[in-house]
């Protein structure tokens, strides 16, 4: 019998038939079939890979030798070779990223797809699912969707590409609709039928809705279902390298001109009009970059981080920081701040944990939780109590609850209901809200924390707890397993 480390199977990997992705102890582990092992060795003596490589855009990955690979023999025997990538720290889907993220994504598609026609080869498919974000940019990292350009050969990727990039990108832009849900409700995004019926008449004279939508969709309609070959008919056709080019060079140049400004958020200003003194605000910050630094947690969650005021002050003690918050233009507008000033090490998620991404796919497996793919040393609970108790209606228990699954150190700021925030929320509503007082939550948080420390602001409508796992609280079964690469 044959002795190895623990070896996983990515869930998610099971859709290219000539490789599959292993995780084994820190170790990300792809194995090829013979024409993907091929593929990647003509992919690795190109120019563009190189270059791609240089500037962090492509991950990092370099073929193994057998010697070095300790996997059981079913795995080994099912495949000719195997390569190794570097481990991204957090793996996060599109349904999670903002307006700005998923545009930089298309276009780092768009640049490698252009690069690799350039030298011969191309990508056979084109879905942000193989784009993650890390240190701040996107990085491709499905190695095996690169291979040899056929002669005559359209772009495959192109219609995936618009139903997963452009289409939520003009919806986005045009319509003002959030994207998220469209592609968090759909695995393979918007689709071209679903996207006509989004777009009305006068949106056919917008930039891109004519051509690749209006008229796609009739192309759609009519060889949908026909019998005729369209994929060797469009060969024969003959699709040279230029015309794939222009096609790729036009939709960058679209993409480029696509923007949102988020109308209609909530705390894209947040700064602006909060209700702390100077004297209040100095406080808390002074308590969190104490807490984190205290905490010496290497991942720290900032759960409704709003524009990302704390994220930054954790970020200065932490190796990573996931900032998120359900308001999409205040994560748009961290995620363009940390792209402008170069803050690497905080990744901006657009998460409502009142209704949190699912395990969802084939067979819910496909994609994770995010508890699944990250587990924080540290979770950051700042002005978001009332939100969740209050607003969605979450029990305090429950919700305490909660965040002891998440971690074993809480920084979680109780809000009082003299504070202007909570009389609005309750302004329009039955106060059945009981369970909403500074008495309940310490109670609560007594049952799983202790208060290292605490902290009044001086208003006296707010109060900060900074909280370790005691060792009397109740046994809380590990959430999430080791975060797959993809």
């Amino acid at each position: 019998m044959d002795s190895h480390p623990s070896t996983a199977v990515d869930t998610g990997s099971f859709r290219d038939r000539d490789g599959r992705i292993y995780v084994q102890g820190g170790r990300v582990i792809r194995g090829l079939s013979e024409h993907a092992l091929g593929e990647f060795e003509k992919l690795a003596s190109t120019a563009f890979y190189t270059r791609f490589l240089k500037d962090g855009r492509l991950v990092s990955s370099h073929l193994l030798d057998p010697q070095d690979i300790d996997l059981p023999a079913e795995i080994k025997n099912q495949w000719a070779g195997f390569i190794e990538h570097r481990r991204i720290p957090v793996i996060s889907y599109p349904y999670e990223w903002t307006f700005g993220m998923l545009r930089d994504a298309a276009l780092l598609q768009l640049e490698l797809l252009e690069a690799a026609i350039e030298e011969g080869m191309t990508l056979k498919d084109a879905t942000p699912y193989n784009i993650q974000f890390d240190q701040g940019k996107p990085v491709f990292i499905d190695i095996a969707s690169f291979e040899t350009l056929a002669s005559g050969a359209p772009w495959a990727g192109y219609r995936q590409f618009c139903e997963m990039f452009l289409f939520p990108l003009m919806l986005q832009t045009y319509k003002g609709i959030n994207f998220q849900p469209l592609m968090r409700s759909s695995i393979d995004g918007v689709g071209v039928q679903t996207a006509t019926r989004l777009f009305g008449f006068r949106d056919r004279f917008r930039g891109g809705v004519f051509s690749h939508v209006w008229l796609q969709s009739k192309l759609d309609n009519r060889y949908g279902s026909t019998k005729q070959d369209v994929r060797s008919e469009l060969k024969t056709a003959g699709f040279n390298k230029a015309m794939i080019l222009a096609n790729i060079r036009k939709l960058g140049k679209l993409i480029r001109k696509l923007s949102w400004q988020g109308e209609g958020s909530e705390w894209g200003e947040y700064e602006a009009f909060h209700n702390y003194t100077e004297s209040d605000h100095q406080l808390k910050e002074t308590f969190i970059s104490d807490s984190v630094a205290g905490s010496s947690a290497k991942v720290v969650w900032d759960i409704g981080c709003n524009t990302g005021q704390f994220s930054k002050i954790a970020a200065q003690h932490a190796d990573h920081v996931l900032a998120m918050d359900l308001d999409h233009f205040a994560v748009e507008r961290l995620y363009r701040e940390c792209s402008e000033t170069g803050l690497t090490n905080i990744l901006p998620l657009i998460q409502n944990i009142a209704d949190p991404s699912p395990n969802w796919g084939w067979r819910n497996r496909e994609r994770r939780d995010l508890q699944a793919r990250s587990r924080p040393g540290l979770v950051l609970c700042l002005a978001l109590i009332h939100h969740v108790v209050i607003s969605a209606n979450v029990p305090m228990e429950e919700f305490v609850a909660w965040l002891s699954e998440l971690s074993d150190q809480l920084v979680i700021e109780y809000v009082s209901r003299s504070d202007d925030k909570v009389k609005a929320l309750l302004r329009n509503k039955e106060d059945k809200y009981s369970d909403y007082s500074r008495e309940c939550l310490e109670n609560e948080l007594a049952r799983y924390f202790s208060i290292v420390r605490q902290q009044e602001l001086e208003s006296g409508n707010r109060h900060l707890y900074w909280c370790e796992r005691s060792e009397t609280s109740p046994h809380i079964s590990p959430v999430g397993s080791e975060p797959l690469y993809k």
